[in-house]
């Protein structure tokens, strides 16, 4: 057996002068336990990181026989899972990640249907065809995985030679169910221009194909009878001459594409009516199918709605809206979701539920809310920004979140703070929401609000920063009596909401300022650094001498050439600076648009004038989303350190420190001369695998024996980097030997691998 390895994705740079300063691997590691609450209701899929352009999906991902919740954001390329921990009627969502790692990576649209009624979940989504099938299967842990299957192409169009991908235009969302009844999967896309619906009719059934089959053939080049142009309104009564499929033309002229369909039964005659989703406008369209009621031989659509809309509730859902029918309550019927399909718009009301109050047979779809499972996340929009302050002066560590902005109707960001009250006990962690408006900064209509808290003013107490999109500065200054009770970050005349340096001029960072306060040159002052959109650490000296009097003098606008993904032109640095593990030892993270989280040392000792050498390009392999903003606090007291992540969609990830740093490099080696490690040993499903820069002077082969001496493992590392992942998901529990080969050097290591 031989186990594909994954791709290479860290690289260990120069260690520098500090002493500590190594590659530690994997220290943090993703953890939901710590619960978020607003007022009685616990925030269930806090966690999960936002969305913004949700498709959503079905299939039970544990076979426990309950319907789990699959969410693909198309821009990311990410899959979600949530596993449903309630009742029929009563879901309860909760994000549970590790299930989404059996997911193929997917393209632009997802769709998970039993296709071989096997009752296994099977994936459908663009691939490079048009239209790629995975088949479901559940591995011995239960948990839902996928094997290629094929792409979807037909033959039975004489007009063209040989196979013919099913085609879907790329962005859109086809319909896949059973059209006819028969059983078996159909599918209805938008042709190539968008103005005519094509129906590729699935022919399992009717050829006596067995089930684990997929037979598709071209049925209908004009499906339901109509057509679409530039406008809202449908062309109905247009009438396609099929015989043959050969030497079809389109009638009508083509518009754009950009179509998201999703057929459904809207009055329960038995018939597919649809809603179409149009890349030009933010409301639905229905078409009704007339086929049942007027005994028509075909589907035909014979009335239209431009602007859907139910019980008085018009949707509008800028811009594109998606369309998913299926039972998300899980009460026995189907419900109606929109979301929005195109980036960059709305950003927080990004799920309208029009719950079905009656049943298939009879729906009744009742609007019921914008921002359907939004309300039991933490989402700030787009851009989050998370810094762990003591707001409250309880001792704890209180999260504050700012953004880049909610999506407004006219189309700008306008940004504010939410304040979640840190209200562990014990060790059991936990947040509490105090309020999404924050200091009402909602009133200042900022564009950006990355915050940061320190004295900068000289007065011995915190005054607030907040980094805006624009790329400046705004400064609230702490007019509180002291600095052991809360805060008062004033919105008076001395706020300066351009905050400028020690010669008048206004402190930029071009865009997307990420400011943190910290001393960095060791006077005992605060000083100023600022992360943007182009990656440097900007450097500003507290040099102010009178209290209550804010001068910052640039010093420096590449300190320490703090630069992640230095190898791109748009980095969006994101700096958080302190401690965040059992060494003791302050560390600089750098958040990056890739989503890696870099580390940085070499400052400590106040000397702004050298480079920082880089420690890891992926801090305990963190990389989750896109433009990670970190910040690090022990929110419990229990010794170890949670790391919050802001991302693009403004949600926020966690992740805790369970397992402790190692100091020194003897103990990474763990008595291997060669500096070779593996871990986490125990291992279950990936084992990583690292050495030291001296060792990899050749290409690094890599082994993993069982106990008889069989190879189960073989990969080989190119390039020289400093480390690797491997999948051993395939491989039992039981005791393996790991063998490192570089050129004369080679080490064996025991990993032991628990189910």
């Amino acid at each position: 057996m031989t186990i594909k390895a994954l791709p290479v994705f860290f690289i260990l740079a120069a260690c520098g002068t500090h002493a500590n300063a190594q590659f530690q691997g994997q220290t943090y590691f993703m953890d939901e336990g710590v619960k978020v609450m607003a007022g009685a209701q616990e925030k269930t899929m806090a966690w999960c990181g936002g969305f913004d352009n949700p498709q959503l999906a079905l299939a039970d991902l544990n076979h426990d026989g309950k319907k789990d919740l699959v969410v693909y954001e198309r821009d990311y390329k990410q899959v979600k899972t949530f596993i449903n921990y309630g009742t029929a009627g009563n879901p309860d969502y909760r994000y549970k990640p590790q299930y989404a790692k059996n997911f193929p990576v997917v393209d632009e649209y997802l769709k998970m249907e039993d296709y071989n009624r096997d009752g296994v979940p099977d994936l459908f989504h663009k691939g490079l065809a048009g239209v790629d099938v995975y088949k479901g299967y559940y591995n011995g842990n239960n948990e839902l995985c996928f094997t290629h299957y094929k792409s979807l192409y037909y033959s039975n169009d004489t007009h063209s030679i040989g196979q013919v991908n099913v085609y879907v235009e790329p962005s859109d969302i086809p319909a896949l169910l059973d059209m006819d009844g028969d059983g078996d999967l159909d599918m209805l896309a938008y042709w190539s221009g968008g103005a005519k619906m094509y129906y590729y009719k699935n022919y399992q059934a009717e050829d006596g194909w067995p089930a684990d089959s997929i037979v598709m053939k071209l049925a209908d080049r004009c499906w339901g009878r109509l057509d679409q142009l530039f406008l809202r309104t449908h062309n109905l009564g247009v009438t396609c001459d099929n015989s043959g499929l050969t030497g079809l033309k389109q009638s009508g002229q083509n518009r754009h594409t950009g179509n998201c369909l999703c057929m459904f039964d809207a009055d329960g005659d038995g018939d597919y009516d649809y809603m179409d989703g149009n890349i030009s406008y933010s409301d639905i369209q229905f078409i009704k199918n007339g086929k049942v009621e007027n005994s028509y031989p075909v589907d035909t659509m014979v009335s239209q709605d431009t602007t859907w809309q139910k019980n008085g509730h018009v949707l509008n859902m800028p811009q594109w809206p998606a369309t998913f029918w299926l039972d998300i309550d899980q009460d026995g019927d189907k419900d109606l979701l929109f979301t929005p399909h195109f980036e960059g718009t709305e950003n927080y009301k990004s799920i309208a539920i029009y719950r079905n109050t009656g049943s298939d047979a009879s729906p009744v779809f009742t609007f019921q809310s914008d921002t359907f499972l939004m309300d039991k996340m933490i989402d700030a929009g787009s851009g989050s920004y998370p810094m762990f302050y003591d707001y409250d002066k309880d001792g704890k560590p209180d999260l504050i979140v700012g953004s880049d902005g909610y999506y407004q109707a006219n189309g700008t960001m306008r940004s504010h703070l939410s304040y979640y009250k840190n209200t562990s006990s014990g060790f059991q962690a936990s947040l509490t929401l105090q309020g999404t408006d924050f200091d009402s900064l909602f009133a200042e209509n900022m564009q950006g609000a990355a915050p940061a808290a320190g004295d900068l003013n000289n007065d011995g107490k915190d005054d607030l920063v907040l980094g805006k999109s624009d790329g400046t500065l705004a400064f609230f200054p702490n007019t509180a009596a002291s600095q052991a009770v809360q805060p008062n970050w004033s919105h008076s005349a001395n706020t300066q909401m351009q905050l400028r340096d020690s010669s008048n001029t206004v402190i930029t960072v071009s865009a997307n300022a990420a400011p943190f306060i910290y001393d960095l040159n060791k006077d005992g002052k605060p000083d100023l650094l600022i992360g943007g959109r182009y990656g440097y650490l900007a450097y500003y000296e507290n040099i102010s001498t009178t209290p209550g009097q804010v001068k910052l003098a640039l010093r420096n606008m590449q300190v320490g050439h703090v630069n992640p993904d230095s190898n791109n032109f748009i980095n969006y640095s994101v700096p958080f600076i302190g401690k965040m593990d059992n060494t003791g030892n302050d560390y600089i993270l750098c958040g990056s648009n890739s989503g890696a989280i870099y580390r940085y040392d070499g400052f400590q000792a106040g000397n702004t004038a050298i480079n920082y050498p880089t420690i890891d390009t992926m801090y305990s392999f963190i990389k989750d989303g896109v433009r990670s903003a970190p910040a690090v606090a022990d929110i419990d007291g229990d010794g170890k350190y949670e790391m919050v992540i802001g991302n693009l969609k403004g949600g926020l990830t966690i992740y805790s420190q369970n397992q402790a740093a190692t100091i020194n490099n003897a103990a990474l080696s763990a008595g291997n001369k060669t500096g070779v490690r593996v871990y986490p040993n125990p291992a279950k499903d990936m084992l990583y695998v690292s050495w030291t820069k001296e060792f990899a002077q050749a290409p690094v082969h890599i082994m993993i024996y069982a106990a008889t001496g069989q190879l189960l493992v073989e990969h080989t590392v190119n390039n020289s980097p400093q480390g690797t992942a491997l999948s051993i998901g395939d491989i039992p529990s039981g005791t393996y030997f790991c063998k490192v080969v570089s050129g004369q050097d080679e080490s064996v290591l025991p990993v032991t691998i628990l189910r």
